[in-house]
């Protein structure tokens, strides 16, 4: 039944993508919720995971329908609605969309000052789409506005790509951080979450600014990794040292081992060094 939903699917694909704003959807059921999105036309092929609430007349009991079980919902966005009909079997469905865009968005963007170079001559269908299936909103806009983010039209949909909300910005600031636009879409990319953040200065690392945190994230130095340094004997470390060691394979197994060998309380500068010539415990008992 799965091969032949995805070739119904395709089928539509080929049948219906005539315009931008026209063409195929799949849609299946993940979890918490959630549901994954396919779109097919002319000019786009994209996929969202959406909130089963997000979309208008969709239930449960179509998704779960254990006979085939035709379907007409929408999602209803700022930028326009989408018009989706078609099937459902078992949690995946397959079918048609059509695209309404909203022409008064554009008007809606210059009301709230944001910049866009295709705002001087209206959005056309295509860009509505994209910003409708983004979730680019004037709420979100705004609620990004008041906490210090006026950007153009590129970096809110950045924002929505990367999952840069509201409240994470909000997380980040009761934090002490007032990243710019560019660090909090490299903060979602590389992982660096109010957690993470909370978690290293709890353990007291230092120099902790906004390229020091992205640089631990990149190279691996997680919060359970620096406990367990600390743990060894290596507390309020610096990022600079943290990053050193990862980047050079400095782990507290490596640590451990050394200690078995009767070589403990060693330097962080001296254990990247150890590491970078190759001598481990191995190495240190052969020599004694």
């Amino acid at each position: 039944m799965r091969t032949i939903a995805l070739a119904l699917f395709f089928f539509l694909a080929a049948f219906t993508a005539r315009a931008a704003q026209h063409g195929a959807w799949r849609l299946t059921e993940r979890d918490g919720g959630r549901l994954q999105i396919e779109l097919v036309s002319d000019h786009h092929q994209n996929s969202n995971s959406i909130e089963r609430t997000a979309f208008t007349g969709l239930t449960a009991a179509q998704l779960e329908a254990t006979a085939e079980t035709p379907v007409d919902f929408r999602l209803v966005r700022d930028a326009g609605t989408l018009h989706f009909t078609g099937t459902f079997l078992r949690g995946e469905g397959v079918g048609r969309f059509t695209f309404e865009p909203n022409a008064v968005y554009a008007g809606t963007l210059r009301g709230l000052g944001v910049a866009a170079s295709d705002l001087n001559s209206d959005l056309n269908d295509e860009r509505l789409f994209s910003l409708a299936m983004q979730d680019v909103s004037a709420a979100f806009i705004k609620e990004m506005q008041s906490l210090g983010y006026r950007e153009d039209l590129d970096r809110y949909v950045a924002f929505r790509i990367h999952g840069v909300t509201p409240q994470f910005v909000r997380d980040i600031h009761a934090l002490g951080y007032q990243p710019d636009a560019e660090e909090l879409v490299r903060f979602r990319i590389h992982g660096v979450s109010p957690e993470f953040v909370k978690g290293m200065k709890e353990l007291g690392v230092r120099e902790l600014a906004a390229d020091h945190l992205v640089a631990l994230r990149i190279h691996g130095a997680s919060v359970d990794y620096v406990r367990d340094l600390r743990d060894l004997g290596y507390p309020n470390l610096s990022s600079d040292q943290l990053v050193s060691m990862r980047i050079h394979g400095v782990s507290p197994s490596y640590i451990r081992d050394l200690k078995s060998a009767g070589y403990a309380n060693i330097p962080v500068e001296k254990l990247v060094d150890m590491r970078i010539h190759g001598i481990d415990a191995e190495f240190v008992k052969r020599t004694k």
